[in-house]
């Protein structure tokens, strides 16, 4: 089973990545360390946690580390369709998770549509068999753009690799300083 860093937990599950190191942190969420990179990892259990709390009504106050729980051991009754807090308090997690689920099947499709190839853009995230950077979709998608206006500009994409592309680029951000004079540019 693949384990999520903080961030990709945040991009999927659409909570802050603070919010994310502070369950963390707190032991709400139980995070074990990778032995190859030696960063926190997270199950999929605590990424649906993350957004079971974030889909809940204001109102109602549940933390990370009692949506654990209750998910952990929907999990081992074989139920995850429902999942029940006390004897009045039932929540329809199939629906709650339902967007989450497919943020993290798009996700695992990303990392395999996803390539870095020294030779292509520079060693950028671009998808594979193309020179379109998953930074550059994510960009235009928050810059307004839909979808389906960038298959209609890129017709050999289908919208789950567009999508796959914007949440691979918001999961894994460049690093370090951008390249070029980005100051002749500024005003």
């Amino acid at each position: 089973m693949p384990g999520y860093t903080p961030r990709e937990a945040a991009a999927m599950s659409g909570v802050t990545l603070s919010a994310v190191r502070k369950a963390i942190a707190s032991r709400q969420l139980p995070a074990r360390r990778d032995r190859k990179t030696h960063r926190r990892q997270l199950d999929e259990t605590a990424l649906l946690a993350l957004a079971l709390v974030r889909s809940m009504p204001a109102k109602v106050r549940l933390s990370h580390g009692d949506a654990w729980r209750l998910l952990k051991s929907a999990l081992e009754a074989g139920d995850t369709s429902t999942v029940s807090i006390g004897e009045w308090v039932h929540i329809d997690a199939g629906k709650a998770l339902s967007g989450v689920r497919r943020r993290m099947a798009l996700y695992e499709r990303a990392r395999e549509a996803i390539v870095h190839d020294p030779a292509i853009m520079g060693g950028a995230a671009t998808i594979r068999g193309t020179r379109i950077t998953a930074e550059a979709i994510l960009g235009r998608l928050e810059g307004g753009d839909t979808v389906d206006s960038i298959v209609e500009d890129y017709p050999y994409l289908d919208p789950d690799t567009v999508e796959c592309a914007a949440i691979y680029a918001s999961a894994n951000p460049a690093r370090g300083r951008p390249a070029g004079k980005t100051w002749r540019h500024a005003s």
